[in-house]
């Protein structure tokens, strides 16, 4: 089925006459808004015009009566008091048909509101399907499965987050046609019982109604375990949110910092000590070779003087050296006149070299000044950066210590907090233990149910063989109690053979979804009580409180598309608030995976911070129509424009 088109006339928000045209090819349709701009709204107007008073969120609402529920999306502002939806859908792609239901009703009786339903079939008014449309809907798809296709993400997170499946599993059932199954069983019982008054003295019926009875009973006590193990599943949650709402009090009135007042003295004494221990170093440091850093130029020019007047006087003493060997070697040779010439040659240059002597460093302070030119200064600054690092970083942790110690704490309250806290933590544990023992019943109560069953099912058999027919009305009890047994074993078997198929579809659509493919390898699901397993690679389980709120999300998305593709109907999808309580990988892998898989016609109602600029890049070549919803504060009502919060959008 595809939605060609809705109108809503003064219908909640929407004044005077709306319409959405989906006309894409493509198979999103976005429509954006802010929150109480009519988002919702739209879903209900489409569960509205589909179901009417069979509408899952009006038997969700508190509404006392249909009619109540009717005005109150009747919208005031013209004076009209006259309120319509109008959707018009094509049934499928095949199908050139095309069907609109149109549902109106108005205000203007002070109590009694009643609605008028008109069908048109190709433009043409169908008195049939006006007069049958819920039997024609239900065909189409049933109200109980409504909810796979049209649903509100928020109540999703709220399904994630709980640990109470009833609800889930009911649309299971619903799904697999076991609900129908029970509704003709109830029939066939009612059946029974009123023959049976008739034949009250028939003694196979009474031996059947005996092992009925017992079977009842072993299930009657299994329901009534499986809804301990709920609310005692819901008193642990509100127990844990209690404990994490009294834990945010005690941190937020100091609670902490009494819990580590002492650890956080000793902390203090131990940095006042290496604060101390780094000061002496500093004064040690100070009066070392550290301070000559401020004359570091000074030191280095005096090295590198007393270098030259060093290497100075060393040419000196070698040119004095050699002149008096060459005055003893004159004695024995005048006339060696090249000699001659290269001492005074010598003696020139030593005179041309000589430094003009400073500092007339010791050889001993020739290497001092080079040793703190090359080493010792730089080791000593190196010294003093890191001692002037640790003194600020001590001073700082001692700072912070002191302003956490100061914080004003009524140490009487936290005591009380934590009192609570301590008296909550052993509720909690109190709750699993009973959980545990809770389990224990139902597994002992599920084995009963299953022996009383198998012992019905094993001596029904028999008892209605050898029953005597010789008139109708025993004739109809004997084939209404096997009709009812034929009923039982076919919901039994009918529900183990989907129930596999329907696992394996859930574990492939999670994996699809799933950013920690490697924490899941596979659900499963009981093929008698429907409870899901969730198992790891090696076959264990993995405890639902060990998932995050996001992938237990996801999980329930899962299940739902899972449901919708079992159901093996092409349907519209519906996702009010999709992305809620999700991160940004989650968020991506639906807006990538899911949503353009989900349906040939998926309408997804969003905020502009779930699906902002850069998500909307992401499915933009998926969306075939586009819708921003406007509010006017002056006329407190929203109109429709095309485009996703275009810029002119109010």
């Amino acid at each position: 089925m595809i939605i060609k088109r809705l109108t809503m006339h003064n219908f909640g928000v929407y004044a005077s006459t709306n319409t959405f045209d989906f006309s894409g090819k493509k198979p999103i349709v976005l429509i954006g808004g802010l929150n109480g701009r009519g988002k919702t709204t739209f879903l209900n107007a489409v569960l509205l015009a589909l179901y009417g008073a069979n509408s899952f969120a009006y038997r969700e609402s508190s509404f006392k009566s249909y009619g109540q529920y009717l005005r109150s999306f009747v919208n005031l502002s013209d004076g009209s008091k006259q309120t319509y939806v109008e959707m018009e859908m094509q049934l499928n792609n095949s199908s050139k048909d095309i069907y609109v239901v149109r549902r109106e009703w108005n205000a203007l009786g002070k109590i009694k509101t009643s609605e008028k339903i008109t069908v048109y079939k190709n433009g043409e008014y169908s008195d049939f399907l006006t007069g049958n449309w819920t039997m024609f809907v239900e065909n189409i798809l049933p109200s109980a499965l409504s909810n796979f296709f049209f649903f509100d993400g928020e109540k999703i997170a709220e399904l994630a987050v709980d640990n109470t499946d009833s609800q889930l599993k009911e649309s299971i059932r619903a799904m697999l046609g076991i609900s129908v199954l029970d509704t003709l069983n109830t029939d066939l019982r009612r059946n029974i019982r009123k023959l049976q008054k008739q034949n009250s003295s028939w003694k196979e019926s009474a031996e059947v109604e005996k092992l009925r009875d017992a079977r009842d009973r072993a299930k009657q006590k299994l329901k009534e375990a499986e809804q301990e193990i709920s609310a005692k599943e819901q008193e642990l949650k509100s127990l844990t949110e209690l404990l994490e709402k009294k834990k945010a009090e005690y941190a937020a009135g100091g609670g902490d910092v009494v819990e580590k007042k002492e650890m956080l003295l000793r902390e203090k004494t131990e940095l006042s000590t290496k604060l101390e221990q780094n000061e002496e170093t500093l004064r040690t440091l100070a009066a070392s070779e550290l301070p000559m850093i401020l004359v570091r130029d000074l030191i280095d020019h005096a090295a590198e003087q007393g270098e030259r007047e060093k290497n100075a006087i060393v040419k000196k003493q070698a040119a004095e050296y050699v002149n008096s060997l060459f005055e003893v070697y004159q004695k024995d040779h005048r006339e060696k006149k090249a000699v001659s010439d290269f001492i005074n040659f010598l003696h020139e240059e030593t005179e041309d070299d000589q430094t003009e002597p400073i500092y007339v460093l010791s050889e001993r302070g020739l290497f001092q000044a080079k040793e703190l030119k090359s080493n010792v200064l730089r080791k000593r600054a190196s010294e003093g950066a890191k001692a002037i690092e640790l003194q600020q970083t001590y001073s700082d942790k001692i700072n912070e210590i002191d302003n956490y110690l100061s914080i004003d704490i009524d140490e009487e309250k936290i005591q009380e907090i934590y009192a609570d806290i301590r008296v909550t933590e052993q509720k909690i544990k109190d709750c699993n233990s009973d959980l545990v023992i809770l389990e224990q019943k139902r597994s002992s109560a599920n084995r009963d149910f299953m022996r009383a069953s198998s012992e019905f099912n094993k001596n029904v058999g028999a008892l209605l063989e050898g029953m005597e027919t010789d008139d109708d009305n025993k004739r109809d009890l004997k084939y209404s109690e096997m009709a009812s047994h034929v009923l039982q074993e076919f919901s039994v078997r009918l529900q183990q053979r989907k129930i596999g198929v329907l696992g394996e579809t859930i574990t492939d659509c999670y994996k699809q979804l799933a950013n920690k493919k490697n924490l899941i390898d596979q659900i499963v699901m009981d093929p008698v009580t429907l409870d899901i397993k969730y198992l790891n690679k090696d076959g264990n389980t993995v405890e639902k409180t060990a998932l995050s709120a996001g992938e237990k999300q996801l999980i329930v998305i899962s299940i739902l598309w899972a449901l919708a593709k079992c159901s093996k109907k092409k349907l519209p999808v519906i996702i009010d608030t999709p992305l809620s309580r999700m991160d940004s990988n989650h968020r991506k892998a639906l807006i990538q995976v899911y949503f353009p898989q989900a349906s040939e016609q998926t309408i997804i109602l969003s905020t502009d911070s779930e699906i902002d600029a850069e998500y909307y890049e992401l499915m933009k070549r998926n969306i075939g129509d586009e819708f921003t919803l406007n509010y006017s504060d002056e006329t407190n009502s929203t109109t429709i424009t095309r485009g996703y919060f275009p810029e002119d959008a109010a």
